[in-house]
């Protein structure tokens, strides 16, 4: 059933169950609602703009929010998921001329941001759009009288996000209720999920996995738990409330230290593959967790899931696992099909990819082919029928007249015991066009890793050079920066440190 629906009869048949709590803020199912329907109230006073990009039902308005985890994004975030409003995430992490440019191409009917966004606040005057500060008291004086919630429709836009991978360059996309309609079916069943998988997600709201499982948990009844800002100490005082978990594997990595957190039955990543030592490290510290693991992109939706229990996966533990129920793939190479086993771009075929860009789509890799879709991930099925990520279609390593997929050795890199994360490059060079550059997190000794290396991967895949790194470079979605990287190892930065022996 539609999330109006789904929100409407928890509030009314477990009025006191709790929906939401962030930094202690908590707010149950009814009054959850009766903030949504206030929120609407006002909203729909709001003067229409007309946007031909982004068309809205005539009730619909579109929100603006930029104020990170603050306790009231989950109130516009609701608004928008159950209403007929649209919400546009800006991530506060972003540069002011960011937010200003994001601001001119689409300017909201408000915006909802803090006290401290001073640029933002300027830019919406300038647009002469409502600024809704919520770090104080004009957000509870902007909501209106409770005005009864109309019925959206399947084809109505709800949300603006936006996607950048490992660039700098946000690209605009937006999504229809009916694309998460079927994601959130899809995803009950595959995730196990129930009334009672209380879920923390670490990560920012304005990020697609975190907003996601937000989703998902009203769509159950269930609570959801969050945080202002990610530290340890509070991400232990949410998780002891919580069943399940929901983050990329960074924030994973630091989830999974110190005392065994027995009380989560499951756990849900995705945002980069599970290195096998993180794997490990992540079934020790919850040893009663499901973990599922699964590949996708803003763009497409879900792809494919590797569920890991206590002692085997659903599929072997270098793949993403096998195709989601509602998904149908295609590995393609200059728009053939491969046989199986071979490389090739990967196509999907389901109800959930996006129909384009709004901006910036040009040279992201994203394109149709009919009903089929791909983001330019080059990939393989294997012969149990399940699917391995080997790279990007333009992130092919050419060295010395070999194609070469990084990700393959990143692969093998990450099964040597002792490298907590690899990220493999390919670099100019004078006679070999390319050369395959590794950085490890890793205390191993060069001659070992490179004598485990030579056991699987032909002389050619084996990468010249190797850095050791302290700490990885982030995107604000908590993905390795591979720019930065490659910024480093230009301007020779000591923060990566040759490995000689």
């Amino acid at each position: 059933m539609p999330l109006r629906n789904a929100i409407e009869t928890h509030a009314r048949q477990s009025p006191d169950a709790l929906a939401v709590c962030i930094s202690g803020r908590r707010l149950t199912y009814s009054e959850l609602y009766d903030k949504i329907m206030r929120l609407h109230g006002a909203l729909s006073k709001l003067p229409s703009r007309t946007r031909p990009n982004l068309p809205l039902p005539s009730s619909g308005r579109l929100l603006a929010f930029s104020g990170g985890n603050h306790p009231t994004a989950t109130i516009a975030l609701a608004t928008a998921l159950a209403g007929p409003h649209a919400v546009e995430l800006l991530d506060p992490k972003w540069p002011d001329a960011m937010h200003r440019q994001t601001l001119a191409k689409l300017p909201p009917d408000a915006i909802f941001c803090l006290t401290s966004q001073t640029a933002l606040i300027d830019a919406a005057r300038r647009l002469k759009v409502p600024a809704i500060r919520v770090d104080t008291d004009d957000f509870e004086g902007f909501l209106a009288t409770p005005a009864p919630l109309p019925f959206p429709s399947p084809s109505d836009l709800f949300q603006v996000g936006f996607t950048s991978g490992t660039t700098s360059q946000p690209k605009a996309f937006a999504r229809t209720r009916h694309s998460w309609r079927v994601s959130l079916d899809a995803s009950r069943m595959a995730f196990a999920l129930t009334p009672q998988s209380h879920t923390f997600a670490p990560g920012p709201l304005a990020h697609g996995i975190s907003m996601y499982a937000f989703a998902e948990t009203l769509d159950l009844g269930a609570t959801f738990f969050g945080t202002p800002q990610f530290d340890l100490a509070t991400a232990h005082r949410a998780m002891s409330e919580a069943r399940r978990i929901v983050a990329v594997p960074t924030f994973l990595t630091a989830l999974s230290r110190g005392e065994k957190q027995e009380q989560i039955h499951e756990i849900t990543t995705a945002g980069a593959k599970l290195d096998p030592s993180l794997l490990s490290q992540a079934q020790t510290h919850f040893p009663n967790a499901r973990i599922h693991e699964y590949y996708g992109a803003s763009e497409l939706g879900f792809i494919s899931l590797n569920t890991h229990g206590p002692h085997s996966s659903s599929a072997p533990a270098h793949s993403v696992g096998h195709p989601f129920a509602h998904v149908a793939l295609s590995i393609r190479k200059n728009g053939v099909e491969v046989p199986q086993g071979f490389p090739g771009t990967i196509f999907v075929h389901g109800d959930l990819a996006i129909e384009g860009y709004i901006w910036g789509g040009r040279n992201s890799g994203f394109r149709r082919e009919g009903p089929w879709a791909t983001v330019g991930d080059i990939g393989q099925l294997n012969t149990d029928g399940s699917l391995s990520i080997l790279g990007r279609e333009g992130g092919m390593v050419i060295t010395s007249g070999h194609n070469v997929y990084p990700q393959e050795i990143e692969n093998a890199l990450v099964n040597i015991p002792g490298i907590e994360s690899a990220v493999v490059l390919g670099v100019s060079h004078p006679s070999r066009g390319q050369e395959i550059i590794a950085i490890l997190k890793t205390d191993v000794a060069l001659p070992e890793i490179r004598a485990r290396l030579a056991l699987g991967l032909p002389h050619y895949k084996l990468p010249r050079q190797f850095f050791s790194i302290k700490t990885w470079p982030l995107t604000s979605s908590g993905k390795i920066a591979h720019v930065e990287l490659k910024k480093w190892l230009k301007q020779k930065d000591a923060r990566l440190a040759p490995l000689t022996t």
